[in-house]
């Protein structure tokens, strides 16, 4: 695909749809045993048809919201939106009913696109949301208007005119600290972002999408990454069930979290073990026998998991970007494995700069700003267009090398500043550590942490105990006297997270001093 030939995501549909036709752009289960497909010829008509049908509503602007989990009718619904040059608001698919309705009402939501398991809040999302106008179930329901019903009875439209400024997207933003804020993205930030690497793909790959589609890391390097290369994205229609679908679609590429990354090589090395087979061969059925390798983005991906997959010959490249940026800042390929401790390289066309240790970007890939909060919009963006990342870290080689978060610096008696990501990422790979947050706690250095549930329960509290003191000496000898941790306390429940399994930081419950 000719990147001279696409500025907008209408360009980016279109041109997929003739230069890949009649092959297969997605795979989904239907009934049992059957395979759907959908060719990115049919893909691009059935979005127009969606397009059509939102011009017939006689809205002046359509901000039109999707919920639910990767379907062609989700991504229908949100291609069938842009491509009219309205604005599509995917929401997070495990939010409670009245974080909904607070998103779709700040989000200005007249259109709403949802997952028929949401009918049973429809009757509180009417009466708080009034703004919203047309409800659409994704599934054939019994109530109400029905996607297959807006394909069936429209004819695809003809497109109008989309700029690569208009506002495509707001996505929401699921910090661990303070209330999301609906990053804006222009059809100009996604296409760059889309192009700013290359040889990533090619129309022989498979991918199995896992991650939640309302990410725009998910987004972007499957969805997109996908119509520009002509690959077939293959739906992974449950957590519970993924490794089902590894041996029914065979990837060869796919997208993961550490946290599921190394889940699976748990299960390697299980099977492995009980068959008494070398841990390649598992991997290899494990995943189907066809993967090239993984990428891997969204938190710390420890040096020692790379290696261990290295070692039964699959390459686990890392990125680093945050959805204010489309996302990429940097990304690696699978021919260029780092385990210096990197997050990839800079991408093409973006500029990365350090200032008093906070890394700040420009690139064409960065927001508009945030949706109705100009005030977090001029705390994130400079007037000289830099976007403020509230990442710390430092450039070498082209390659960006993260060490903390600038908000949740600690800073000591003694003017030290100790960044808590740096101490928690030395926790990777303790198993007996599920989870490990690091905070100041009366000026002292504290460790919470929460045991791996199926080791604790095979020691004694006294055992469990003496195990973790022993990590933390190790862990201390690693680190500058200043830096050591000198505090632990223990929790016998899991921290409250986000969707998106990140810790949140300002915890209500603390866990035992040991």
């Amino acid at each position: 695909m000719d990147r001279s030939n696409v500025k907008t995501l209408q360009d980016l549909v279109r041109l997929a749809a003739e230069e890949y036709g009649d092959k297969a752009y997605l795979k989904e289960k239907g009934a049992p045993g059957e395979i759907i497909e959908t060719s990115f010829k049919t893909f691009f008509e059935n979005a127009k048809r969606v397009t059509a049908f939102l011009a017939s509503l006689g809205e002046e602007k359509i901000h039109a919201a999707v919920i639910g989990t990767t379907s062609s009718a989700y991504l229908t619904a949100y291609f069938g939106t842009v491509l009219g040059g309205n604005v599509t608001v995917p929401l997070d698919a495990q939010l409670a009913c009245d974080d909904i309705c607070d998103l779709l009402e700040r989000a200005d939501v007249n259109v709403f696109f949802y997952d028929s398991r949401y009918l049973p809040m429809l009757p509180q999302i009417k009466s708080v949301c009034t703004k919203i106008k047309h409800y659409i179930s994704l599934q054939q329901t019994d109530e109400g208007q029905c996607l297959s019903a807006v394909l069936s009875s429209n004819e695809p439209a003809n497109l109008p005119e989309v700029s690569a400024d208009m506002l495509a997207s707001i996505v929401y933003t699921s910090g661990t600290t303070g209330k999301a804020k609906g990053v804006m993205l222009t059809h100009g930030n996604f296409i760059d972002n889309t192009f700013c690497a290359d040889n990533e793909s090619s129309p022989e790959d498979t991918l199995l999408t896992v991650l939640p589609v309302h990410h725009v890391y998910c987004f972007a390097c499957d969805i997109l990454l996908s119509l520009r290369y002509g690959a077939t994205v293959c739906v992974n229609d449950s957590m519970m069930r993924i490794a089902q679908n590894l041996k029914l679609f065979s990837p060869t590429i796919i997208l993961l979290v550490p946290m599921i990354a190394e889940t699976i090589y748990k299960q390697i090395s299980a099977v492995s073990k009980a068959k008494g087979i070398p841990p390649a061969a598992a991997a290899k059925a494990i995943f189907g026998g066809r993967l090239k390798g993984i990428y891997s983005g969204g938190a710390y991906l420890s040096p020692e998991l790379i290696h261990a997959y290295l070692d039964i010959g699959i390459p686990i490249a890392q990125g680093y970007g945050m959805t204010e940026c489309s996302p990429r800042i940097s990304t690696a390929s699978l021919d260029d494995i780092s385990d210096k401790g990197d997050v990839g390289r800079i991408v093409n066309g973006c500029t990365v700069k350090i200032v008093d240790g906070e890394i700040r970007v420009k690139s064409p890939s960065v927001m508009q700003g945030y949706y109705h909060n100009p005030e977090a919009t001029a705390e994130a963006l400079t007037e000289d267009g830099w976007l403020c990342t509230g990442d710390l870290g430092y450039v070498e080689d082209n390659r960006i090398f993260i060490t903390g978060r600038k908000k949740n610096l600690i800073i000591l008696s003694n003017g030290e500043n100790v960044s808590p990501e740096e101490l928690e990422n030395r926790f990777a790979s303790v198993s007996l550590a599920a989870d490990v947050l690091v905070y100041a706690e009366e000026a002292v250095i504290t460790a919470e942490i929460y045991p791996d549930p199926d080791e604790a329960a095979a020691l004694s509290k006294e055992e469990l105990i003496s195990r973790i003191k022993e990590i933390i000496d190790k862990i201390n000898l690693t680190l500058p006297s200043a830096k050591a941790i000198r505090r632990i306390r223990l929790r016998e429940k899991e921290f409250d997270k986000t969707t998106s399994k990140k810790i949140k930081r300002n915890q209500t419950e603390h866990g035992e001093l040991i």
